[in-house]
């Protein structure tokens, strides 16, 4: 595995946290298991209430300039993404069958939908602009609504 990260005693990587850009590694970590060797794929860090916030301050921080940023540079970031996932099929690949205990056909089909989904968006972002002009109580006053961005929100996949 290719990784910035730390290795232990045994020479599994410990994959850091990424908050506002920096790889932050944590004293507290927890094992990845290959299920397929029952071995210990990489260990990770462990984030702490202090962690996730001083993530979530980053996130706020960053906001208004990405805000501001055009359509076409959130589409080339998108196309990018999708670009280099490509690129590195096999590593990403190795990294979900090492994670899951999946096929490799399993991976590869993953990361081909994730690609296209990543193209997909792109191709919508510089339509997705809009607004509306919504009739007023007065023929001499107008009024216009335009969507913008709302904020940080946080997700967590059940998985």
């Amino acid at each position: 595995m290719t990784t910035n990260g730390s290795t232990n005693g045994n020479g599994a990587s410990t994959l850091p946290l990424l908050i506002n850009g920096k790889e932050v590694h944590t004293s507290t970590t927890f094992d990845v298991t290959d299920p397929r060797s029952d071995s210990i794929a990489w260990k990770c860090s462990g984030a702490s209430k202090e962690d996730a916030l001083s993530a979530v301050s980053a996130a706020q921080a960053a906001f208004p300039a990405w805000s501001r940023t055009l359509a076409s540079e959130r589409r080339d970031i998108f196309l990018k993404a999708a670009t280099l996932m490509e690129e590195r099929t096999a590593e990403l690949g190795d990294f979900i069958s090492k994670e899951t205990g999946a096929a490799e056909q399993w991976g590869g089909f993953n990361i081909s939908v994730t690609v296209e989904m990543l193209r997909d968006i792109a191709g919508r972002i510089a339509g997705s602009m809009e607004g509306m002009v919504p009739q007023t109580s007065s023929k001499e006053k107008m009024a216009l609504v335009l969507k913008e961005p709302y904020g940080v929100v946080l997700a967590i996949a059940p998985w």
